[in-house]
């Protein structure tokens, strides 16, 4: 492989069940992000990068020479890859191994996003639908970027999607704090019905800024009614209840 532009590794999954529907796939998880959400679970990737090695890009290869047959497909997240000089190239050199790929990404960088499906490097595309895509956006993801026209480059991620032709996902945390009933309903009228939708509970342990995020998690009965509002305008949704709920 001739050289390329760096891609910051930080975490390697080498098999999931978890990432992609009915998918063995293995996970790159890239580090850096430019957003702060208080309740990202995920904040060793954001703010926690000096308690993790840098992870040579090598081994993702290894894997996928030993397990060709077996890992159907490659899911790059984050942190927030889109951020990454070498995410082309490496989704590039992955699908070299006859496998698919899926970026997760929060939308923030439709420029690359659209580079990406141009280029044809992506078989399923997920995006974070972390509340509705208006003012209310703001506090659930503190900006960490420029942040002039943030909310027009996230929906401009969201017609990609809609116009890809693509699987696509969209992704909601169910956090009380960010999601209420009025948001969600809003939410659910604003999405376009043909992905994916996947909720998933909000779980109070480890966080990026638990005072922000709040201590309160919807019970199984709340839970119940999202995911009766979400079905009544989606014929595709998963909900995720997570533990004890």
């Amino acid at each position: 492989m001739t050289d390329h532009a760096p891609f910051d590794l930080r975490g390697f999954l080498e098999n999931s069940l978890l990432e992609w529907e009915d998918k063995v796939s293995a996970v790159v998880i890239a580090g850096g992000c430019n957003l702060r959400c208080p309740f990202c679970h995920s904040w060793r990737y954001v703010t926690g990068l000096d308690t993790l090695r840098p992870i040579d890009t090598g081994v993702v290869f290894g894997l996928l020479e030993r397990q060709r047959g077996w890992i159907d497909g490659v899911v790059f997240t984050g942190g927030e890859p889109t951020l990454q000089p070498g995410l082309a190239d490496l989704m590039r050199d992955v699908r070299e191994y006859d496998v698919l790929t899926k970026l997760h990404t929060n939308g923030t960088r439709p420029d690359v996003v659209a580079a990406l499906l141009d280029e044809g490097l992506i078989d399923c595309l997920a995006l974070d639908y972390k509340a509705p895509l208006d003012k209310r956006w703001y506090p659930a993801a503190d900006r960490q970027d420029d942040g002039d026209g943030i909310l027009d480059r996230v929906r401009e991620s969201f017609r990609l999607a809609r116009e890809s032709g693509i699987d696509r996902e969209y992704h909601t945390t169910l956090v009380p704090n960010f999601v209420s009933r009025e948001a969600f309903t809003d939410m659910a009228d604003s999405l376009e019905p043909d992905g994916l939708w996947i909720l998933q509970q909000y779980e109070t342990g480890e966080r990026l800024n638990p005072a922000r995020a709040g201590e309160r998690r919807y019970n199984g009965e709340e839970l119940d009614w999202f995911e009766e509002a979400a079905k009544a305008r989606h014929g595709r949704v998963i909900l995720k209840r997570g533990k004890s709920a």
